[in-house]
């Protein structure tokens, strides 16, 4: 006998996608990660934006070639009934495609260490003119040059968050610390679990974290629920307005 497949909807696949019940679909195939969203190395917010829907480009974004092997274990056994890619998933691929054809992806080391030691002359430029001048506008000089420096250790720390920028992991992962934790002074952990989930859940309000401002501000979804309803109302008044 020949091997029956099960399937499933869009439409079922859609009902299971909170915390306790988290399904997704990658390249047609179902998979049930509800125990897995505790232990996810990218936190459980990638996987509950994505909670009953097709996240196969997500997938190939954010992980490497060999985590296709561990998928297996969470498989349901179901396959998406009416699976197909979307246009704009295709105009990604083929775009994503051809950036790697171009070699964009490649690690250009040269560049880091240009870049490194830019920042460390902009560094002690900004050192000198303290320590070696009483000028009013030496130390103003001075204050714009180490502002501007940060701003190059920030893209640096903001590129070896993304992907290896140095020669082995390990120098990245030092390149991390040192751009982030030592320069800038925020954990590089954070930064890389808030921003990739940023990249997954971009400007959503309710998974989006560079979003969330706390303990300052909580932004969510039905704060702003009443404002586009009174902008509904207005534009629906001004439309009836001119049709009067």
């Amino acid at each position: 006998m020949g091997f029956e497949r099960k399937y499933v909807s869009q439409e079922e696949l859609r009902k299971h996608d909170k915390p306790g019940d988290l399904w997704i679909s990658i390249q047609g195939k179902v998979y049930d990660v509800t125990d897995w969203v505790k232990t996810h190395p990218g936190g459980d917010t990638p996987l509950l934006n994505l909670a009953g829907q097709d996240a196969t480009d997500a997938f190939i974004a954010f992980h490497p070639g060999t985590a296709w092997q561990h998928l297996d274990q969470f498989f349901t056994g179901f396959y998406l009934k009416d699976f197909e890619i979307s246009e704009v998933s295709k105009d990604y691929r083929r775009l994503a495609s051809e950036f790697s054809k171009s070699g964009m992806f490649d690690r250009k080391n040269h560049l880091v260490i240009y870049s490194l030691c830019f920042v460390t002359l902009l560094f002690g430029l900004s050192i000198c003119g303290v320590l070696c001048s009483n000028s009013f506008w030496v130390h103003m000089g001075a204050g714009a040059l180490l502002g501007f420096s940060w701003v190059q250790v920030t893209y640096l720390g903001h590129d070896s968050g993304h992907y290896n920028i140095m020669t082995t992991r390990g120098f990245n992962k030092l390149a991390q610390i040192l751009t982030g934790n030592c320069l800038t002074g925020i954990s590089i952990a954070w930064w890389k679990w808030t921003h990739n989930a940023h990249h997954i859940a971009c400007n959503s309000l309710d998974y989006d974290p560079d979003l969330q401002h706390l303990p300052f501000f909580a932004e969510f979804y039905k704060r702003y629920k009443n404002i586009y309803l009174i902008i509904d109302i207005y534009i629906y008044s001004k439309d009836i307005t001119v049709y009067l």
